[in-house]
């Protein structure tokens, strides 16, 4: 059995779905499966969470085999230019089968003994029931924008809500039960609301900036441009309703530096000792921690919240006003009461950031 494909397509194509890729002590996890039929090229790579998958034209016979070592083969192979014959021999039946590949590009060739296309885990058969266009780098942009705020999935009790991107109408959003990011396009309109393991959507860079199809099943998802796919699970469980969480009025508004506060949390987290997470006391611009008996305090422009009082965790709102970093000023909406979440967003643009506040007497009282 022979076939031929474009050799640079076809070691591109092998480059990006080895991207899913996770180290497994299972070996056809390790590898890519490649798919010769219809006159196409079909590699696909899966981590059983979800499969990637490419497509480029062959001309030849159909056949298949299971390509381990895929980046390795990549790179030695990346020299490779014009047409690339790709042949292949069996031997050997049942539990004795085995494959033979030969692969020849002009004067280069190599011998290879790939593993049985069989050993691959089936593709799920799955069924789309909605589907929506969207900008693949403008939706990757606002997943990595709120992706911070996903809890760590340390117990397989965790909330599917807790561990996962969400989804809904015009709306991407994260949250881990003690802060919240999310942002807002109204290009966007999701026509039923779904989660995703934050994984998955690390490769919708893959797709560059271009229209992307996204199609939603009752377990999968899939991305797709015409000529790469991925396919991947859906967590199950109910959505968290983020308009429940966001304060309809605020006691005050306060605009401050992100670069000035994050400066000084900087400072803090230095001086403070121990690897727990550490409380901040903010009064009125003041900010005030202790640990180990040792007390820190410094201050940021913060104006219009006189007599303002709350407690944080200080690594949460690094991350908050992180999401803001490049912004000269951002407005700090602040709730009624002494636990009413924290709010940050700036002019000109569609992304919040929330923090939950603690409870004052775990802040640090320094004076």
């Amino acid at each position: 059995m022979r076939t031929r494909v474009d050799a640079k397509a076809f070691i591109q194509a092998l480059d990006r779905v080895s991207g899913l890729i996770r180290k497994s002590a299972i070996p056809v996890l390790n590898a890519v499966l490649v798919r010769f039929e219809e006159d196409r090229c079909t590699l696909t790579s899966t981590n059983i969470e979800a499969y990637l998958s490419a497509v480029l034209p062959a001309q030849g016979d159909a056949f298949a085999f299971l390509l381990d070592r895929p980046r390795e083969t990549a790179r030695a192979f990346r020299q490779f230019e014009g047409e690339l014959a790709l042949e292949q021999t069996e031997t050997g039946e049942g539990d004795r089968r085995r494959i033979k590949l030969v692969l020849s590009c002009g004067p280069r060739s190599a011998e290879l003994h790939p593993f049985l296309p069989e050993d691959f885990p089936r593709y799920p058969i799955w069924e789309a029931k909605d589907s929506f266009t969207a900008n693949a780098a403008r939706l990757y942009a606002r997943v990595e924008r709120v992706k911070y705020a996903v809890g760590i999935p340390r117990k397989e009790e965790a909330r599917a809500c807790v561990v996962s991107v969400q989804f809904s109408g015009n709306r991407v959003y994260a949250l881990d039960g003690c802060r919240m990011a999310w942002d807002t396009d109204p290009e966007l309109d999701v026509p039923r609301p779904f989660m995703a393991a934050p994984d998955a959507l690390e490769h919708l860079k893959l797709f560059g900036d271009q229209a992307v199809s996204v199609r939603l099943g009752e377990r999968y998802a899939e991305v797709a441009d015409g000529v790469t796919s991925l396919l991947f699970r859906l967590p199950e469980g109910e959505l968290f309703k983020l308009d429940s969480a966001i304060p309809e009025r605020y006691q005050v508004e306060a605009q401050v530096s992100p670069a000035e506060f994050l400066a000084e949390l900087k400072y803090l987290k230095r001086s403070l000792r121990g690897n727990r997470a550490h409380m901040v006391r903010f009064s009125g611009g003041n900010l005030l921690a202790e640990s180990a008996g040792e007390r820190y305090a410094t201050k940021i422009s913060a104006t219009g919240c006189d007599g303002v009082e709350f407690g944080f965790n200080l690594d949460y709102m690094a991350d908050a006003l992180e999401q803001f970093g490049k912004e000269p000023s951002v407005k700090m909406k602040v709730s009624a009461g002494s636990l009413g979440p924290i709010i940050f967003e700036a002019d000109g643009r569609n992304d919040h950031a929330m923090v939950l506040p603690v409870r004052l007497k775990e802040a640090s009282r320094a004076a």
